[in-house]
């Protein structure tokens, strides 16, 4: 939803997105959120759905945990290799 309003006497616009982004920008990187869209594989998506069925955290979350451990390689590649195994990669 867009919200308009008169700053200087000129109109501006500001997104939720644009307001979230500001937020994140100044949080510390690694707190920091944005949203994204991004096409997975279904059997991925299934696969991630069904481990946070069973641990209680949310897909998203997950999938970004499994993200920062393969880009940042924030855990041991042990993991990441039971993470693969887990995912049927």
């Amino acid at each position: 939803m867009k919200k308009k309003s008169l700053k200087n006497g000129k109109s501006t616009l500001k997104t939720k997105l644009e307001k979230d982004l500001e937020v994140a920008l100044k949080a510390p990187r690694k707190e920091a959120k944005i949203r994204v869209t991004a096409f997975i594989d279904l059997d991925v998506y299934d696969a991630l759905n069904e481990e946070a069925a069973s641990s209680g955290e949310k897909y998203q979350t997950l999938m970004n945990k499994y993200l920062r451990a393969a880009v940042l390689k924030e855990i041991s590649a042990a993991d990441i290799k039971a993470i693969k195994i887990a995912l049927g990669a």
